[in-house]
């Protein structure tokens, strides 16, 4: 249970909230530093307390959790999503967060599910879970309604292809730059925004490997391989290439005569027309191809720590859950025990 939040830290988050649109995470992290020197030993007592009928808006602690979370160094992308979450669950469960109930949740993950595809739905959860669990940390509410009650979709939304899939999916017909973007994707497991941003100077041909600053993480760098395919149809696709457009996909059409570099919509609309065109019952998301990805390689034997440094990933826990569950892998890591007597 969050211990109950202190008048003093109601005025440093409100202040951190209401300066948070207008200032950067670094100038917001100075900004917070001077406010607790300033206020360290000192005790708010009467002349704070209005400020805790504040916190029964909604609206006004999503604003402290955004403030709270962009301080912390979340991406502009990432806020959006949470304060989309947020609004849209208020909107449906009309309740003050308070009063929020894990049977609340799950009404709500239902009614939800019905409406959206499973990876809609697992993101959905997990920005409630971030809301709910910020929220119990800080003291504004005494149980995480998310952490314990919320229904157990993750299983369900862990969307890969499998090999019979994956074999339609690099057989079915394609242009030259769905070609190299459909192996280059298979090959490397990288995140969409990874992709949109690289270019061709990235890309060693000679040691097969692109080298880039990955999406999450400040100054951090990675290096995937490209397989023979991913590699073949890359060269083929780049010398179909007139522009000098530094970026290493981009766009068919063309604007004042030259394409631009290819948005994170652009790709994720090639590999969605692909997956239809190879008859596939799931959306072919690039986030599919990262968790086939995964899974190939943990099949593969790949030791767990090399999956989690080529997907880019702090955690291992977060490799896990890219890694689905796998029948033959399961069998094969029995066998080693099951033929040791």
């Amino acid at each position: 249970m969050g211990a109950a939040i202190s008048n003093k830290e109601i005025v440093i988050q409100n202040i951190i909230a209401a300066m948070g649109p207008l200032m950067e995470a670094v100038q917001l992290q100075a900004l917070e530093n001077v406010v607790r020197q300033n206020l360290h030993g000192l005790t708010l007592e009467e002349e704070c307390t209005a400020l805790s009928t504040w916190l029964d808006d909604n609206a006004h602690v999503i604003n402290v959790f955004l403030a709270s979370k962009k301080l912390e160094g979340c991406k502009r992308v990432t806020l959006i999503q949470y304060k989309t979450t947020a609004y849209q669950f208020f909107s449906q469960i009309r309740k003050n967060y308070r009063d929020i109930t894990k049977d609340d949740i799950k009404v709500y993950l239902a009614w939800r599910m019905q409406r959206v595809k499973p990876n809609t739905l697992l993101n959905t959860k997990r920005n409630l879970s971030s809301f709910f669990g910020w929220l119990h940390e800080e003291g504004y509410i005494s149980t995480n309604p998310v952490k314990k009650g919320g229904m157990r979709i993750d299983e369900v939304c862990q969307i890969r292809l499998t090999p019979e899939e994956e074999v339609r999916v690099r057989d079915v017909e394609k242009s030259m730059k769905e070609q190299a973007i459909v192996d280059f994707l298979l090959s490397t497991g990288v995140r969409v925004g990874e992709l949109a941003a690289m270019n061709i100077s990235d890309v060693d041909f000679a040691r097969r490997s692109v080298t880039f600053r990955g999406e999450k993480g400040n100054c951090s760098f990675r290096t995937v391989l490209l397989d023979a395919a991913a590699k073949k149809h890359l060269e083929d696709y780049l010398r179909t290439r007139t522009d000098d457009n530094p970026a290493l996909f981009v766009t068919d059409r063309l604007y004042d005569g030259q394409p631009k570099r290819m948005s994170n919509h652009g790709i994720e609309t090639v590999t969605k027309a692909v997956g239809r065109r190879a008859g596939l019952d799931k959306t072919l998301t690039v986030h599919v191809f990262r968790r086939t990805f995964a899974t190939r390689l943990a099949d593969k034997q790949c030791p767990r720590e090399v999956i989690q440094l080529l997907m880019g990933h702090k955690k291992a826990e977060t490799t896990d859950r890219y890694m689905g569950k796998s029948e033959e892998r399961i069998i094969a890591a029995a066998s080693k025990f099951f033929n040791a007597a």
